[in-house]
């Protein structure tokens, strides 16, 4: 879920400033609106669109470029634009492309797009947790927060678990640098593998499986869809579902998290902790993922008119690539660097058991 509130920690990491009136950030969202348009006429040309490059990968690309060659005070005055981006349209974009589902599809892909992406996110928690504490000395805490990004749904998730087992700003802002590096190499590498697996190896991989195994084990939300869209619509469409089946175990998630016991203290500490995980888990809701599932509801009971259907769809492809554009504007390769060793270290090892381990238990699925 990613990306979907990498906003949050910057503004938590920094000091407290009174947020930008809506006007200024609306004011400064129409220079990135209008670059994420460009990159959907470019993506639609055909020099470009037999590459497999999407209008959401071309839109991050530019944004990570500019991010890392421009000066900061250049592009400081489109943060407001950003915030909104990142926040608002990324969001309001996952809910949309329910459209183009159906329950239908979720049958469709079986008890592997189930199975898989449930049994990659408990492993993947546990896993991590244990060697994180074991092998890099972070603390429980920790561990777990920086597993919950990659297990889960990226810097959402990350955010999430932060309010209830309560780590400080500085560590939920390193968990978040870790799912923008690692969701960043895996949204480029995945479509790479895939044509690596099928056209050089001659693995017999269908589009729907490699989708499962994207949505099972990218990290957010918008890398998903990016990196299942250069390959193929059926391929993004089994790995957004796929994808929403982590994001939606989130809530469940938390609650366990929440009532775990956590050792220490007084009890009426204890309580008063409860009550405050529990009120972040409120706050943490992904209602996005909730709406995704509405909206593909509503799509089933062919309840949106035809008419509807292209106009809406594309204003998706737009909502996204702007998202798109501002998390690679935030996207700076320095400041990932600089996060930290020991949790970027373990990031790197959960990224290569998520595809190693989801790889082969699609494989023993498929």
């Amino acid at each position: 879920m990613s990306s979907v509130s990498a906003s949050r920690t910057a503004q938590a990491a920094a000091p407290a400033a009174l947020p930008a009136p809506w006007s200024q950030r609306l004011l400064t969202l129409v220079p990135l609106g209008g670059i994420a348009w460009l990159a959907i006429a470019l993506a639609e040309h055909p020099a470009v669109s037999r590459y497999g490059l999407s209008a959401l990968t071309l839109a991050m690309c530019a944004g990570m470029v500019a991010a890392n060659t421009l000066p900061r005070h250049w592009l400081a005055p489109l943060a407001p634009g950003m915030q909104v981006a990142r926040h608002y349209l990324l969001r309001l974009g996952v809910a949309l492309y329910g459209l183009r589902l159906t329950f239908a599809s979720i049958v469709a892909l079986g008890l592997p797009g189930i199975v898989v992406p449930l049994t990659m996110l408990v492993a993947t928690l546990l896993f991590g947790t244990w060697v994180g504490t074991r092998f890099f000395g972070l603390s429980r805490r920790e561990a777990i927060l920086v597993s919950s990004g990659s297990a889960i749904c990226g810097a959402a998730a990350a955010i999430a678990v932060s309010s209830v087992v309560r780590t400080d700003d500085k560590q939920t802002a390193v968990a978040v640098a870790t799912v923008v590096l690692f969701g960043t190499v895996g949204m480029l590498l995945y479509p790479y593998l895939y044509e690596l697996a099928t056209g050089h190896w001659h693995w017999a991989v269908s589009e729907r499986m490699f989708g499962i195994f994207t949505g099972a084990t990218l990290h957010e939300v918008a890398q998903v869809i990016a990196a299942g869209k250069m390959i193929s619509e059926p391929t993004a469409d089994a790995a957004v579902v796929a994808k929403m089946v982590r994001v939606l175990a989130l809530g469940p998630l938390l609650l366990v998290m929440a009532l775990w016991p956590q050792g220490g203290g007084a009890q009426g500490e204890k309580a008063s902790a409860g009550g405050n995980r529990l009120r972040g888990i409120m706050k943490s809701v992904p209602w996005f993922a909730v709406g995704f599932v509405a909206v593909m509801a509503v799509n089933s009971a062919g309840a949106v008119p035809t008419a509807w259907k292209a106009p809406l769809i594309a204003l998706d492809n737009w909502l996204l690539a702007c998202a798109m554009l501002a998390i690679g504007l935030h996207t700076r390769i320095g400041d990932l660097v600089r996060a930290g060793r020991k949790p970027l270290a373990l990031a790197g090892v959960l990224f290569v058991f998520l595809m190693g381990l989801g790889a082969l238990l699609c494989y023993a699925m498929a």
